[in-house]
């Protein structure tokens, strides 16, 4: 979902687990993204929210082995954490949630879409 997509920075964390990547999808709609302060390398948090109608965030499904699943999440700092997401396709997994303190200064970049999709406008190599 953010910086563990492929050619990401933390993405390694996924494939020197034996990761391996699925699909790229979308979230149902009713989740938000934000760009988390502070943080390095840079993260995004995905939040649900019920009020919000737009369209899904982009979202990327990858599996792990039961271990390795469990030792990626006890590596995972706050405030990220796993829990249940709903995708676009009426399916749920586990994924990348963020608690409401992690939003504290925090911009809301749902209207990108996904990170990738934001990081590439920040950098100024995607569509304007």
């Amino acid at each position: 979902m953010g910086a563990h997509l492929r050619g990401m920075p933390l993405n390694g964390e996924l494939t020197g687990r034996g990761g391996l990547f699925v699909r790229t999808t979308t979230t149902a709609p009713g989740y938000r993204l934000y760009e988390l302060a502070g943080t390095v390398p840079a993260k995004p948090g995905l939040v649900r929210d019920d009020n919000h109608d737009g369209d899904g965030v982009e979202v990327e499904i990858w599996s792990l082995s039961p271990v390795q699943f469990a030792g990626f999440v006890a590596s995972i700092p706050q405030p990220l954490g796993i829990g249940r997401i709903s995708l676009a396709d009426g399916s749920e997994v586990s994924g990348f949630i963020c608690e409401p303190a992690g939003l504290i200064g925090a911009t809301d970049i749902t209207v990108f879409g996904g990170w990738r999709q934001f990081r590439q406008q920040a950098e100024g190599t995607g569509p304007s």
